[in-house]
C-alpha cells in the first residue's frame, strides 16, 4: 500500500511540474525543442519499422541513402516499444510527453523502492525517492535527453545487488535472469547510463566486500551463480544489438561530442538556473549541484553512522561520482589544467569515451538519497528536541535543491502539409530534400515532420551521427548545395538570380547523390530565398500548400 501511495505521489508531482508542456497543445512538449526531435522520431520509428518488417536498429529514413546506425544514436528503442500503443493512438509528440512523465516519476519511485531497503520509515524513503526524481541531474535532463531522464536502471541495480549479495532470498537463476533482462532493456534505452552504472558499481562493490569480508566465503557462491546467469541472459538478448553496435554498418568512432561536459569544483556548490535560488548565480546549466548544506549533512551523517554499511557504500559511491564528474583534468574557471584526475584512465576505454563526466552524478544523487533517508530515520526515532533539529537540518540541506518550476515547455512548428494527407503525394522512391537544412533547427526539425507524417518519406537530413572525418559527423552532408541552403537560412543571404552552368551541375550532382525525387521547403526565416533557389535550379516554381513549398517530381 505504501509503495502504491509513493507511486501516485511521484506521478502527481511529475505531472504538476510539467503541466505547461503537457496541456498546452498537441504540438507542445516538455522541455525544449532541440534534442527531443530525434527522440520523437525514434518513438515513431520503432512501431513503423516493426510493422513494415524493417530492421529497427538501422535506418535509411534519415541521412538517405547511407542511413544511420541507431545503436550509435540515442534511439530509446525499448521505451519506444513500451509506448507503441500510445504512439499509434495519439502520435509521437503525445508519446514523448507520456515518456517524460513516466521516465521522471518511475525513476523517483524506483529510487524509493531502493532506499526503502535501508530505511525504517516509508516517509524517509519517499524523501529519498523525491531527491532522486527532482535532483539537478534529472531536472536538467528532462528538458531534452530522454535516454537519461528514464533513469530507472541505477535504483533497480541497487535492488538487484542487495538481493544477490546481501539478502539472497531468491534462487540464483531467477534473480540472475531478471538482472540480465533488465540490463538488456537498458542497453536498448541508454548505453551511456548502462556504462555509468557499471563504472560506479565497482567502488560500491569493493566497499561492500571490505565491510562484509567475513561473510564473503559464505555468500560468494550464490552471488557468482546469479551473476553468471545474468551475464548469460544479457549475452543472449544483447548479442545482435551489440553486433550492430560494434560491427554493423554506419558505425562511428571517436568521441561523439567534440567537447567534454566536466564539473568544476565550484559546480557542486553553486546553484544553476535550474534551481529556485538561481538568482544568486549566473551558472546556466549544472547537473552536479549539491550545495554546501547538503554536503555538510552528508559528511556528518557518514562520520556519525560509519558503521552502517548502507551509509558507507553510499558515501564512497558519492565521493567517486563527484571525483569522476570532474573529468580527466581538473578544470578551473579559466579552463582545464594539467592536473590529471582518475577519469583520464577511463575516458580512453571503449564506450566510456562517449560518456559525459558530469552525468555520473546521477548515481551520486541516488547515494545522497540513501544517506539522507537513513538520517531521517534516525531523527524520527529520537526525542522530540532532536527530531525537530534533525528534520530542520534536512530541510535546510534540501531547500537549495528545489528546482525552478514549472519545467519549461517547447513548441514545434508543424505545417499542415505533414498532417492533412498531402505528404502522401511525395515520391515513395528515393528521398525528399526537406528544409530548413542542418542540425540546429530547434523548432522545425525534419525528423519531427517525418515522424508526424507516419514515416511517409525518406530524407537525407536528420540529426544523427554517421561516419565522417575523424570517425564521425552529425547531421546531413554539407555538400555545396547543403552549404548554400544553410547559408540562405542562417546568414540572410540572397539567392542568386541565375546559376552558372558549373554551379547548376554541382547542385544537380548533389541531388543525384541523395536520389532526391521531391523537395519540400518548410517555414523558416529564409524560406522565400530557398524557394527562389530551387525555382531557378529546377526550372519551375513549387506548389504552395499547407505552409510549405513543394516540388513533387524532381528529376536531377
Amino acid at each position: 500500500a505504501t509503495a502504491a501511495l509513493a507511486l501516485v505521489l511521484c506521478v502527481a508531482l511529475a505531472v504538476a511540474a510539467m503541466w505547461p508542456g503537457l496541456f498546452s497543445g498537441h504540438d507542445t512538449i516538455v522541455g525544449n525543442t532541440g534534442d527531443p526531435s530525434f527522440f520523437i522520431w525514434s518513438l515513431q520509428w520503432l512501431p513503423f519499422a516493426l510493422s513494415h518488417h524493417l530492421n529497427p536498429l538501422l535506418t535509411d529514413y534519415l541521412h538517405y541513402p547511407s542511413g544511420a546506425n541507431l545503436m550509435w544514436n540515442t534511439s530509446i528503442l525499448f521505451p519506444a516499444l513500451v509506448l507503441t500503443p500510445v504512439t499509434d493512438l495519439f502520435g509521437p509528440i503525445v508519446s514523448y510527453n507520456v515518456l517524460a512523465v513516466l521516465g521522471m516519476s518511475l525513476s523517483g519511485w524506483c529510487a524509493y523502492l531502493a532506499v526503502r531497503r535501508y530505511s525504517q520509515h516509508w516517509v524517509s524513503a519517499v524523501v529519498g525517492g523525491l531527491i532522486y526524481e527532482f535532483s539537478p541531474f534529472m531536472v536538467v535532463q528532462i528538458t531534452g535527453h530522454a535516454h537519461l531522464f528514464v533513469a530507472v536502471f541505477p535504483p533497480l541495480l541497487v535492488l538487484f545487488a542487495d538481493e544477490i549479495l546481501v539478502r539472497q532470498r531468491h534462487r540464483a537463476w531467477l534473480i540472475g535472469s531478471l538482472l540480465g533482462v533488465t540490463a538488456a532493456c537498458e542497453l536498448m534505452t541508454s548505453t551511456e547510463l548502462l556504462a555509468i552504472s557499471a563504472v560506479l558499481a565497482v567502488p560500491a562493490l569493493v566497499t561492500l566486500a571490505v565491510i562484509f569480508q567475513a561473510q564473503l566465503r559464505e555468500r560468494l557462491p550464490h552471488a557468482v551463480r546469479a551473476v553468471g546467469v545474468a551475464l548469460a541472459t544479457f549475452a543472449v538478448l544483447a548479442a545482435y544489438p551489440l553486433y550492430i553496435f560494434l560491427f554493423g554498418p554506419q558505425r562511428v568512432s571517436g568521441a561523439l561530442e567534440g567537447f567534454g561536459f566536466v564539473a568544476r569544483p565550484t559546480s557542486f556548490l553553486v546553484p544553476s538556473s535550474f534551481e529556485l535560488i538561481s538568482g544568486l548565480s549566473s551558472v546556466q546549466d549544472s547537473s552536479v549541484y549539491v550545495g554546501v548544506p547538503l554536503l555538510i549533512l552528508a559528511a556528518a551523517v557518514t562520520l556519525q553512522m560509519r558503521r552502517r554499511a548502507a551509509v558507507m557504500v553510499a558515501a564512497v559511491t558519492l565521493a567517486c561520482a563527484m571525483l569522476l564528474a570532474l573529468g580527466g583534468h581538473l578544470t578551473i574557471h579559466g579552463g582545464p589544467t594539467s592536473i590529471p584526475l582518475p577519469w583520464i584512465i577511463l575516458e580512453h576505454l571503449p564506450v566510456l569515451g562517449n560518456v559525459l563526466p558530469v552525468r555520473l552524478m546521477v548515481i551520486g544523487y541516488l547515494a545522497l538519497a540513501v544517506i539522507v533517508a537513513v538520517f531521517i530515520d534516525q531523527a524520527l526515532s529520537a526525542t522530540l528536541r532532536w527530531r525537530v533539529a534533525g528534520l530542520a537540518a534536512v530541510a535546510v540541506a534540501l531547500v537549495p535543491l528545489v528546482p525552478s518550476l514549472p519545467i519549461p515547455s517547447g513548441h514545434y512548428v508543424i505545417p499542415a502539409f505533414f498532417t492533412d494527407g498531402s505528404v502522401r503525394q511525395l515520391s515513395q522512391t528515393g528521398s525528399v530534400l526537406v528544409t530548413p537544412y542542418g542540425t540546429d533547427v530547434p523548432d522545425q526539425g525534419p525528423e519531427v515532420w517525418e515522424a508526424i507524417s507516419g514515416m511517409a518519406f525518406r530524407t537525407q537530413v536528420g540529426a544523427v551521427y554517421s561516419p565522417g572525418p575523424g570517425g564521425q559527423k552529425s547531421g546531413p552532408d554539407m555538400d555545396p548545395l547543403g552549404i548554400e541552403l544553410h547559408n540562405l537560412r542562417d546568414l540572410d543571404q540572397q539567392a542568386p538570380a541565375e546559376l552558372s552552368a558549373s554551379v547548376r551541375d554541382t547542385y544537380m550532382a548533389n541531388l543525384r547523390a541523395h536520389d532526391v525525387r521531391s523537395v519540400v521547403v518548410g517555414p523558416s526565416v529564409g524560406q522565400e530565398q530557398v524557394a527562389r533557389l530551387f525555382t531557378e535550379l529546377l526550372g519551375s516554381p513549387g506548389l504552395r500548400t499547407g505552409g510549405v513549398i513543394v516540388w513533387y517530381d524532381v528529376h536531377p
